[in-house]
């Protein structure tokens, strides 16, 4: 691990000295809405790839099924990272390694049969969605997964999702020392850093909900889990913009704190709403959704972007 993280990864616009967070308060945001997130996603992956193995030594339904549910508590845990994702998840590229999208099936068929298995497209989640549900044909795939070599790849595959989770341990706990350095550095970018990785992050939930009426434009539509992975990403932003909601309030502004929480509150209502097969919705079901995801992004890169003295600007992202 190394000793500081990537100066790149960090905005070079500092909060003022007014608006830089203190030690207690930069470390217990972390303590309060990142690092159980994390936590969270160390536990499932940890048992998906047990949970793996055990089903390639007992083939059946039942083991399949707890696998699926594994790979459903694994991802709903990484999208509510990916919610408002920070410190070392940037450092480690952890999106490109366990969440690389598209899926690309023909280059997961030729890792299992022995062909190249470096690149991203061949690992991860949305590979294990893959194997264990097929283009949206579960039934099948208890068959296929009986064959050795696909199932040793799943249980491979599990075991780097793990594997990849677990190199964040060491650098969340670096980052936490570094937060409450003599050094104001990692403070000073913590507010700019992170809130503009959320507002790229509303902008990735937007993707989720498309004008396309085609299911295999949604993210998991293999899984069916479209909607419940949307809900997971807009906890996990929710979450972390708690502590920023309360520290508008405490640095004057109550009005922009309630219209600000209103909206997340807007959004959730909204969002749970949407139909449970969100990739076969209309787009009349996913309008108000939308609508009260982009209201957020406008609220936090205008008003509370000013209330905190932020110069907050939407950057694409590839997930990492």
């Amino acid at each position: 691990m190394r000793r500081i993280f990537l100066a790149a990864l960090l905005m070079s616009t500092w909060a003022s000295a007014e608006t830089t967070p203190d030690a207690d308060w930069a470390q217990s945001w972390l303590d309060q809405a990142y690092l159980p997130r994390h936590q969270a996603l160390s536990q499932t992956a940890d048992q998906l790839a047990e949970n793996t193995a055990a089903f390639c030594q007992q083939q059946d339904n039942k083991t399949l099924s707890k696998v699926r549910l594994s790979w459903l508590a694994s991802s709903h845990a990484w999208r509510s990272m990916d919610g408002a994702p920070g410190g070392p998840m940037l450092l480690e590229r952890l999106g490109r390694k366990i969440d690389f999208r598209p899926t690309r099936p023909d280059d997961i068929e030729s890792a299992i049969k022995g062909g190249d298995s470096s690149n991203a497209a061949t690992r991860g989640l949305p590979a294990i969605e893959y194997l264990l549900w097929g283009n949206a044909q579960p039934k099948q795939q208890l068959t296929r997964l009986k064959q050795t070599e696909r199932c040793a790849y799943l249980v491979k595959l599990a075991e780097q999702v793990a594997s990849n989770t677990h190199t964040l341990d060491a650098g969340w706990q670096l980052y936490r020392e570094q937060l409450a350095a003599e050094n104001p550095f990692f403070r000073q970018n913590l507010l700019l850093e992170n809130n503009n990785l959320m507002l790229t992050s509303l902008a990735s939930m937007l993707k989720r909900l498309p004008s396309s009426a085609v299911a295999q434009q949604y993210a998991e539509w293999r899984s069916g889990s479209s909607k419940t992975q949307l809900l997971a990403q807009l906890d996990g932003f929710t979450l972390a913009q708690n502590a920023i909601i309360k520290r508008i309030k405490d640095r004057g502004d109550a009005a922009l704190a309630q219209r600000f929480a209103t909206d997340l509150h807007q959004a959730q209502q909204q969002c749970h709403a949407l139909p449970s097969k969100l990739e076969f919705s209309q787009p009349r079901q996913r309008i108000p959704c939308s609508k009260a995801i982009t209201q957020i992004s406008q609220r936090l890169q205008n008003e509370v972007a000013q209330s905190l003295e932020l110069n907050l600007s939407l950057a694409e992202s590839d997930g990492d």
